[in-house]
């Protein structure tokens, strides 16, 4: 058993090595289409468009994979991080999202705790979770995140108006290609992987809300001392 853990990091850095040689091309096949498009009669535009369509799905997914590797093995780990201020970054980036999609965006309180993981790591687990949730929102709910520090952890809530879904709306995207929902449930993983590799907890609405929590214990915490 020991010797079979032993080898989960090698196993994992191979995987990446493997999954940065598969980009390379990837990205010089993606600058091939691009010159082939541009020369591209425009009143009859061959293949290249599709295929080069189809090369960027391809190197989104490779690039998934290679955060969902790195999330694994934890390298990411560095000095503490604000997380009042990833927050805030975040909600600077989700906001045209929401307008877009017609949402209405709320955010209340702060925090002066700090998660040990990189701010981009830390933010990019953010962003998916709450891109995500604005995704499954209906039209012109209110999606509200609150941000509170208590004696013993501090807690990020966000939901928006109950939706008749399912019981867990962030999980189980409704009416989703295999492609598009197996993203979804990648990017949920990787932030569950990162906040669970800097002590943080991800928890996700049950009672037909579209929503999550996250927990991060202050600094000589546990949370399973915690109450709940």
């Amino acid at each position: 058993m020991g010797s079979v853990a032993a080898q989960l990091p090698q196993n994992s850095n191979l995987l990446q090595d493997l999954l940065h040689s598969l980009s390379q091309p990837l990205t010089t096949l993606h600058c091939a289409l691009e010159h082939s498009l541009g020369q591209d009669d425009p009143e009859h535009p061959s293949e290249s468009a599709f295929a080069l369509e189809q090369t960027d799905r391809v190197i989104e997914l490779v690039r998934l994979m290679r955060e969902y590797v790195d999330a694994e093995t934890g390298c990411f780990l560095a000095a503490p991080f604000p997380l009042g201020l990833a927050v805030e970054n975040v909600l600077e980036q989700i906001s045209v999202l929401a307008e877009v999609r017609g949402l209405r965006l709320f955010a209340y309180g702060t925090s002066t705790v700090s998660i040990p993981v990189r701010g981009a790591w830390l933010q990019r687990a953010l962003l998916y979770l709450t891109s995500e949730l604005l995704n499954v929102a209906p039209a012109g709910c209110a999606v509200t995140i609150l941000l509170e520090d208590g004696p013993f952890q501090s807690v990020l809530s966000a939901h928006c108006v109950p939706t008749n879904s399912s019981d867990d709306p962030m999980r189980e995207l409704p009416a989703q290609n295999p492609e598009a929902k197996t993203a979804h449930q990648v990017k949920i993983e990787i932030a569950r992987r990162v906040l669970a590799n800097s002590g943080a907890s991800l928890d996700f609405y049950s009672n037909g809300q579209a929503g999550f929590v996250i927990r991060v214990p202050k600094h000589g915490s546990d949370l399973s001392e915690i109450p709940a």
